[in-house]
């Protein structure tokens, strides 16, 4: 049975989901999880490609169980220590406008937060001084669910390798915005670890993704008409 037939039923489901309120997840090493955010208040926090670039850099170079001091730093460290342990595995990312989504697993107990917390910082002081502004940059502290089941891992690589489709987003097809590219074997990531998933299918992926969008869509409009 194909991916979209599998998963189909469970996207009113899961969006419902998405809205209620959200209790703190333990993080458990080797466990794998979905996390994400977006920038505060709603505002876009990649302006341009060079911004989805240095995000999708500071993802590669600050996973290291090594010390980080700052990103020229890890850069110099990363050409030295090219097989250092790694914080975490990632396993799927998208960098949308406004947010990103990752699917990642914990390799070291405290690893997940403490990269993420590399990330929101190191890319927050990228983005202010380049733009000339101060203060925080995302919502908050990072969100994530625990992925419990493979049906649930299935629905997420799907969702989050084609985000761009769950939100109508028109951008470039480029590495740096969607691990995408990497599942169909149409270019490398530095960032995922493990090997191409053989059995991923762009083309279910896609109808599930715009499966979810138009379903968002009406979950929206019904919302408008009760108003």
């Amino acid at each position: 049975m194909c991916l979209l037939t599998n998963l189909r039923d469970a996207i009113p489901k899961i969006l419902y989901y998405r809205k209620m309120p959200q209790k703190i997840v333990d993080i458990v090493m080797g466990e794998t999880y979905h996390v994400f955010n977006r920038g505060v208040d709603k505002r876009d926090i990649f302006l341009d490609k060079s911004d989805y670039l240095r995000f999708y850099q500071i993802l590669n170079l600050f996973n290291s169980v090594e010390a980080v001091i700052n990103f020229d730093s890890a850069l110099v460290k990363a050409k030295a220590q090219e097989y250092a342990e790694k914080l975490v595995t990632i396993e799927a990312y998208s960098l949308l406008p406004n947010h990103y989504h990752l699917i990642i697993k914990q390799n070291v107990n405290g690893g997940l937060s403490e990269f993420m917390r590399r990330v929101s910082l190191g890319y927050t002081s990228y983005f202010n001084s380049k733009n000339e502004r101060s203060g925080v940059l995302f919502q908050g502290t990072f969100k994530r669910v625990h992925v419990e089941n493979q049906e649930q891992y299935q629905y997420l690589l799907a969702y989050v390798n084609e985000n761009h489709f769950v939100h109508n987003v028109s951008t470039e097809r480029e590495i740096c915005h969607s691990s995408s590219l990497h599942y169909q074997g149409l270019a490398k990531s530095k960032l995922i670890s493990h090997q191409l998933i053989e059995n991923y299918s762009f083309t279910e992926s896609l109808h599930l993704a715009k499966e979810i969008y138009k379903k968002r869509m009406e979950m929206k409009f019904k919302k408008t008409l009760l108003e």
